[in-house]
């Protein structure tokens, strides 16, 4: 009997679903090859779609293409068997731009509910040399500060003023935000402040002429005449420089200063450029001092980078270092114990530059009230490390001469006076917003008062007046 009732079952468990006498579905019908598909009005099917644009193409970057490449097709039928992927075409024409239209939608209510925004604006050019112009907007929202892109656009053409002036009237347009502009943060190319004096009310004097950009042949301007002033937005805005950027400039005048260093400088660029090139004397390099110790190469228009690069080679094991050089034949590359000493100086004196590079770097706080407390931290810093018996106190000197040259307006402001220092090569820090902003931040109230180098009396001057008693 009991064999009887086992071959029922065997049968019962081999028949096809299609024919279940129950008409129950079995776990075996969600997963078989031959299930069908979901509908393309269902939630399952819209809820993966909606994932793979977002997060692989979107937010992983990977090329729209992938979409159609049958390896990637098998995977997700692997994953999902009743899921069907759009093809490129339909996530290019139709799934994206209902994304960017949902975007935009979601800004446009965002900006309606903002009475003050402010602007960042920056334009860059790519390895392929094609250049871009990006807009972010910012905002608090319920108290909360809130940033989102606003625009990012191919910018053909040569990067006059006049032009990336246009390109920002159009956006500003686009997103009819004329008059709720408080402040517009770019950086100190000419050809950048030139465009924000053509739109913001700010004085065509006030363009800096001293080269303070990061490749001068991308900045070359035309003159602009009356007829060229486009209309102007409302008379309360301010042009601000970004402070980061404003920050590598003065460490660029200190490195261009450096002198006798220059040669330790030119070693350990040598030294990262040997790794990054060389495959035989990286594999040599790894072998000797494991992963993970490779030297990062250098960027020009990012001068924290440099500061990497020449904390991370003191930091290693200068002895297996040299004996690696000797062994290949790159003696000329090898530090002395005066070159040591130089570099462990270099580091000494640019570490409060980097960490306040990366301070001020931060997408996701306000970083404008840390602009006054690192200006009196670092002018103190470079104070203390300007003594003659310094081996690099003209590196030191040359820092703070840029500082206190370049942020001259911002030191006036709190009642500090270089008279000797020429005002040629002076940024736009003269704004009220750096003082407020740093006075009304709870991680500084006014603690950074401490670093003024006044007398107790102006110190509370000072404080007087920025509360506005």
């Amino acid at each position: 009997m009991h064999v009887n009732s086992y071959k029922d079952y065997q049968k019962s468990i081999e028949r096809p679903t299609s024919v279940q006498d129950e008409g129950q579905s079995t776990l075996n019908s969600f997963v078989t090859l031959d299930s069908p598909q979901y509908a393309s009005s269902s939630i399952r099917q819209k809820t993966l779609t909606t994932s793979l644009i977002h997060n692989l193409i979107i937010h992983c970057a990977l090329p729209i293409s992938i979409v159609d490449h049958p390896n990637f097709r098998a995977f997700l039928s692997d994953f999902d068997p009743k899921y069907s992927p759009p093809v490129r075409q339909t996530v290019t024409n139709s799934i994206l731009p209902q994304m960017l239209q949902s975007q935009q939608t979601k800004i446009a209510s965002f900006l309606e509910r903002c009475a003050d925004v402010s602007l960042t604006v920056d334009i860059w050019t790519d390895r392929r040399m094609h250049s871009f112009i990006g807009v972010t907007v910012h905002a608090f929202n319920n108290g909360a500060p809130e940033s989102r892109l606003l625009a990012f656009k191919c910018f053909s053409g040569s990067h006059t003023g006049q032009r990336i002036a246009e390109a920002l009237e159009d956006i500003v347009e686009q997103h009819s935000i004329r008059g709720k502009i408080r402040c517009v943060v770019t950086d100190n190319a000419s050809n950048m402040r030139k465009a924000l004096s053509l739109i913001l009310e700010v004085s065509e004097t006030s363009v800096v002429t001293d080269g303070g950009v990061d490749d001068p042949s991308l900045w070359d301007d035309g003159e602009v005449g009356n007829g060229d002033v486009l209309d102007r937005l409302t008379t309360d805005q301010e042009h601000i420089p970004c402070f980061a950027h404003s920050l590598q400039l003065v460490v660029r005048d200190g490195l261009t200063a450096l002198g006798l260093a220059r040669t330790l400088l030119a070693k350990c660029c040598k030294l990262a450029n040997l790794l990054h090139q060389s495959s035989l004397f990286r594999s040599a390099y790894e072998q000797t001092m494991g992963t993970g110790k490779v030297v990062p190469s250098s960027n020009e228009t990012r001068w924290n980078s440099t500061y990497k690069q020449l904390r991370c080679i003191a930091e290693l094991e200068q002895a297996k270092v040299n004996a690696l050089l000797r062994e290949k034949s790159h003696e000329n590359l090898i530090l002395s114990a005066k070159d040591l000493q130089q570099l462990q100086d270099i580091i000494a004196i640019l570490q409060p530059f980097a960490e306040a590079t990366d301070m001020t770097q931060g997408d996701k706080m306000i970083t404008i009230s840390c602009v006054v407390p690192i200006i009196l931290a670092l002018n103190k810093h470079l104070q203390s490390r300007s003594s003659p018996n310094s081996m690099l106190s003209s590196f030191a000197s040359t820092l703070h001469h840029s500082l206190k040259s370049r942020f001259g307006k911002l030191f006036e402001s709190m009642g500090i006076q270089f008279p000797t220092l020429a005002s040629h090569n002076q940024l736009e820090f003269s704004s009220n917003l750096f003082l407020q902003a740093a006075a009304l931040d709870p991680a500084f109230a006014f603690n950074w008062l401490e670093d003024h180098p006044g007398t107790s009396a102006e110190q509370e001057a000072l404080r007087l007046r920025i509360s506005g008693k």
